[in-house]
């Protein structure tokens, strides 16, 4: 870390005062409780442990700190998580200490686990939504292969929603904002019998968009507005009440999203650059032509048969699941069973070519189905605890892909892609904790993964001439993914940890072209860290360093207008990362987040599409570059020591808020969150064009809460200082060897009021 680099930073948290709320957690089925002020009652390890006691990075969001930050969507967690990027792209782009996902398809799948309820959300696609009625969201940081399994070499985001209670209630929170924002979420409980409960819960997010597209007769289409809200979700549960030995909860939630996508920017076309702002180059852009486009979204593909539907399809996202959750308490152990079931339809465009003429387009339709069982079995005593299990996963899905290519003229030239997946995916795993002295403690755990994948599909290119081809492959994969923990404590206040935990990321195909399948990633983490109490109780100071070794790294480039996707690249992830909470006195919180990363390739030989002779000007024309040492001339340079895409060097967060108590009048809440992004590439090239220099984000909000708690009313500002940056930037292959960059304009200043009330 740089002084430059460093000096900003620490005058963001001294201005802010800085953040992070809500302790740490993990995976849990039931709700968490607040111990006091500063801890929260977690089952990160499958039981009920205190949140400083538990030897996991994690961070925590209780419903409430979500409430108070304005957190209304997994995009968002950002703001108070160290380490995490959600970034909106093609589906969404999840990533944790720097390792995420770089296939689109339905047949691989993304480097962060996403569970919602319990249950496994397979398609990057579905990891976007808005969150309501929620207990907590946690964000489990490293690998987690032993009790989450595959596709957890970069961490998990779980979230957890409110179950029914055996109590009755119901709220109504109603938000209005500019860019005529509306959204409501209401919930009501009934506890219909002493033994049974149900619980709805519904949400309703409407808001005009923030990019106004000037193509003719986009706005009768409904594409006039980009990057808008039209979201409706519902979830409706019914549990078991009571103290009996034999529990049961059913959920369903489903999910219509109708939302245009994000608006993306095309900042070298033509052969313009962004400015210095955005990274670097020639001044290209204003703050306000940012957010106008002229994009036609064409939805024929001229010469070919099939069709993608109206325009009422191609910007919609559906999601419904069930999930049954099952327990019997035996007295010494505990059998427990976890079913799930979801489906997922997902439709993109994208104008290709950001021009008002038809030159290209990108279209992507995928559908998928996923049924997961896990079953637990778990007990123990005193100095010796311990978690075993089976878990099944079944996946089938179809996609259809087409680039149609008409250069301005009609002309019916084309890529589609129209393929089905199939996922089969079966594990053991177990865990042993054991309390060897009043302060020592060791956990031993594995996991042993075997699955198989499936892929057939047509890949046809049409320029003239039809070019097809029909690869129809399988192949299995099998990882053994150990953890161990050593957990000292060393006094009442401070506990000191160590781990050495292995992931995998699980192998598959890559529908966008015609090439070989991938094998899975694997990952050797280490970490060594601390959670401290102090001030009698009334701050928390966390903080670890992290060591990975991961291989096989599944990386894409653009190659022949194909998105090639191979096991090309090893590197070294280092890091550190610090959580501060403090409450000096019952009405004023402050805390701070900070995390360092060091994620750069050691070897990586690849090709550069974009430069003669693959990536080098001193070798004479026409004639192959002579190739990095241990590349070869078709993969000729070596691209160690570049960073990770989406992987800033140094993130930090921070928070202030105070309680006013204004006695029967109630109590007036005052809040503010800054968050600071260094630098960050978006591709392996590390190219100054297509990434987004240092910024920082400041929210602030304002509530006035009733004496009895039941009513609210409240302002808030995100955004503050109406920073304009990019949150993510993709390269085109329409016009190879130019790759175009297409930039997603992350959301101006909102502002807005709030309303409140429980029953």
């Amino acid at each position: 870390m740089t002084r430059s680099t460093f000096r900003p930073a620490f005058k963001i948290l001294l201005a802010a005062s800085i953040s992070t709320f809500g302790a740490n957690a993990a995976f849990a089925q039931e709700a968490a409780e607040e111990a006091d002020n500063s801890e929260i009652i977690v089952t990160a390890q499958r039981k009920s442990e205190s949140v400083q006691d538990v030897p996991i990075s994690i961070t925590a969001l209780t419903g409430d700190a979500l409430q108070k930050a304005g957190i209304q969507d997994t995009e968002n967690l950002v703001t108070l998580t160290p380490g995490l990027l959600v970034q909106r792209s093609v589906v969404g782009k999840i990533s944790i200490r720097g390792v995420g996902n770089e296939n689109y398809t339905i047949a691989g799948d993304p480097g962060v686990a996403v569970h919602n309820d319990g249950i496994y959300v397979a398609r990057a696609a579905a990891g976007l939504f808005d969150l309501y009625d929620v207990n907590r969201v946690e964000v489990l940081r490293g690998p987690q292969g032993t009790l989450y399994g595959r596709n957890a070499t970069g961490g998990v985001i779980n979230v957890i929603p409110n179950t029914p209670s055996d109590e009755y209630e119901g709220s109504v929170t109603a938000e209005y904002g500019n860019y005529d924002a509306f959204r409501v979420t209401g919930m009501i409980n009934a506890a219909v019998s002493p033994t049974f409960g149900i619980r709805i819960a519904a949400l309703s997010n409407n808001r005009d968009g923030f990019t106004r597209n000037t193509n003719a007769g986009a706005a009768a289409r409904g594409f006039g507005d980009l990057d808008n809200k039209d979201v409706f979700a519902i979830r409706a549960q019914a549990a078991s009440l009571g103290g009996g030995p034999f529990k049961a909860r059913l959920a369903f939630e489903y999910m219509n999203d109708n939302s245009n996508l994000p608006a993306y920017k095309y900042l070298n076309r033509p052969n313009a650059l962004p400015t210095s702002d955005f990274g670097g180059g020639a001044a290209a852009f204003t703050k306000p032509n940012l957010r106008v486009v002229n994009q036609a979204f064409e939805t024929n593909i001229p010469g070919y048969t099939r069709g993608v539907g109206g325009d009422s399809d191609v910007f919609k996202t559906t999601q419904g699941s069930l999930a049954l959750h099952m327990s019997y308490d035996f007295g010494s152990v505990t059998l427990s069973s976890i079913s799930g079931y979801r489906r997922t339809k997902f439709n993109w465009l994208n104008d290709g070519d950001g021009a008002d003429t038809f030159y290209v387009n990108y279209i992507q339709q995928d559908s998928s189905k996923q049924y997961s069982q896990e079953i637990q079995l778990s007990g123990g005593g005193d100095t010796l605890d311990w978690i075993v299990g089976g878990f099944y996963f079944r996946e089938t899905g179809s996609s259809f892909i087409a680039l149609p290519f008409t250069f301005g003229a009609n002309l019916p030239f084309y890529i589609a892609i129209d393929g089905t997946a199939k996922t089969k995916a079966l594990a053991g795993f177990g865990e042993l904790n054991w309390k060897a002295t009043d302060r020592l403690k060791v956990t031993l755990g594995a996991r042993y993964s075997d699955e198989k994948r499936e892929a057939a599909y047509v890949y046809d290119i049409n320029f003239g001439t039809l070019f097809r081809r029909t690869p129809n492959d399988s192949d299995k994969f099998n990882a053994f993914t150990p953890r161990l923990v050593v957990n000292y404590e060393a006094t009442d206040d401070i506990n000191v940890y160590a781990s050495a935990t292995r992931g995998f990321k699980s192998g598959g195909f890559n529908l966008l072209a015609v090439q070989p399948g991938f094998s899975p990633e694997k990952v050797w983490s280490y970490e060594l860290g601390f959670k401290s109490k102090f001030g009698g109780g009334k701050g928390t100071f966390n903080a670890n360093v992290f060591y990975a070794d991961y291989k096989d790294i599944q990386v894409g480039q653009i190659v022949n207008l194909s998105s090639v996707l191979t096991n090309a690249a090893a590197a070294t992830l280092k890091g550190a990362e610090v959580e501060l909470n403090y409450r000096p006195i019952p009405a004023l919180d402050i805390g701070a987040t900070l995390a360092y990363l060091d994620a750069k390739y050691d070897t990586f030989c690849t090709g550069d599409p974009t430069k003669p002779n693959y990536g080098t000007a001193t070798a004479p024309a026409g004639q192959p570059r002579t190739p990095d040492a241990g590349c070869t001339a078709a993969n000729p340079i070596d691209l160690g020591g570049n960073r990770f895409p989406r992987a800033p060097e140094l993130t930090l967060s921070g928070t202030i808020g105070y309680t006013a108590d204004l006695g029967d009048s109630g109590s007036l809440g005052l809040r503010a969150d800054a968050r600071y992004q260094s630098k960050t590439f978006f591709t392996q090239f590390n190219r100054p064009e297509i990434s987004q220099k240092a910024y920082t984000i400041v929210n602030s909000r304002i509530t006035w809460t009733s004496a009895s708690e039941k009513f609210t009313i409240g302002a808030y500002v995100n955004n503050l200082f109406d920073k304009t940056y990019f949150s993510e930037v993709l390269e085109s292959g329409a016009f190879n060897p130019q790759l175009v960059a297409q930039a997603y304009v992350a959301p101006p200043r909102t502002y807005g009021i709030t309303a409140g009330v429980k029953f």
